[in-house]
């Protein structure tokens, strides 16, 4: 259910920058990419954005979802390193690392396409 209010505020917050930019035309996608450690399933969020787009400017949309894995800098090491697993110790010298991607919810792109009689 987490994914419902997510999928909500990425509505409403694509739809104010719409608004906001003065975009005229038909939006034709959603981009946004989410970290692994969000714990979003995909397939919720394109649903539930489907739900919530008919009587909006995104009524034509699409919700292009993509993961972004988990990676970590270690300080000591200077390296980052991607991880598979949650485990926050670098692997070349067992120091603590810290998350540097991952835990990302963005709306990276929203594809507009031109109406006729408005091309610019």
């Amino acid at each position: 259910m987490h994914e419902a209010s997510v999928t909500s505020s990425i509505v409403s917050t694509a739809i104010d920058a719409i608004r906001t930019e003065g975009l005229d035309g038909t939006v034709t996608a959603v981009h946004i990419t989410v970290g692994v450690c969000q714990g979003l399933v995909p397939e919720s969020m394109k649903m539930y954005f489907d739900i919530e787009k008919p009587g909006t400017p995104l009524e034509s949309a699409e919700l292009v979802v993509t993961i972004q894995g988990m990676v970590a800098h270690c300080s000591s090491c200077g390296v980052d390193h991607t991880l598979e697993l949650p485990l926050m110790i670098c692997p070349d010298c067992g120091n603590p690392m810290t998350l540097v991607k991952g835990n990302e919810l963005l709306i990276t792109e929203i594809e507009v396409e031109c109406d006729e009689g408005n091309a610019e």
